[in-house]
This record gives structure tokens, C-alpha cells and sequence, in this order.
């Protein structure tokens, strides 16, 4: 394969990681409102941390850097957490 078409393939698995970042800030949303109907607040360390666990150990079995791996989903949660917060009337997000 040529540069161009690695670069190509690397744009297309782009797409899809966009489009399932898009598709986890939609559960996000849904995860607000049945937070909302339950009076629990948007952060949950417990859940913040076990996510962190399951995608770092996820990270190693694929033979992928885990600390990278825990940044990106810091930052997942973090979009996610401002989503949830954006329903609720708190946010900052357009």
C-alpha cells in the first residue's frame, strides 16, 4: 500500500471512532436523565474509576500504552460528564 492510502484507511477508522464518540455522548444523555429521576449527581468517582480500570487493563491485553489509553477516556468521561451536565440546565455546551 501506498502513504496516501494508509493515510486514507487511518481518516476512515478516524470516522468511526468520531462516530462512536458521537454515539456515547447520545448514552450520556440518556444516562442524565435517568440520573436526573433518581437525584444522583453527574460525577461518580466510583464509576470514573472502574471504567478507568476496565479500558486500561483492555489496553494491555491488546498491547496498547494504557497510560494514553487512560488519558483518551479521561478526556471520553470528561465530554460525557459535560453532556450530562448540559441536560440537567449546568452546563457550558451550546
Amino acid at each position: 500500500m501506498s502513504l496516501d492510502e494508509l493515510r486514507k484507511e487511518v481518516e476512515e477508522i478516524d470516522d468511526g471512532i468520531i462516530d462512536l464518540i458521537r454515539q456515547r455522548q447520545q448514552v450520556a444523555i440518556r444516562i442524565a436523565h435517568a440520573k436526573y429521576e433518581v437525584n444522583l449527581p453527574v460525577h461518580d468517582e466510583v464509576q470514573k474509576k472502574q471504567v478507568i480500570e476496565r479500558v486500561m487493563d483492555s489496553a494491555v491485553e491488546h498491547r496498547i500504552d494504557p497510560v494514553s489509553t487512560r488519558r483518551i477516556f479521561e478526556c471520553l468521561i470528561d465530554m460525557s460528564e459535560e453532556r450530562q451536565r448540559e441536560c440537567m440546565g449546568e452546563g457550558n455546551l451550546p
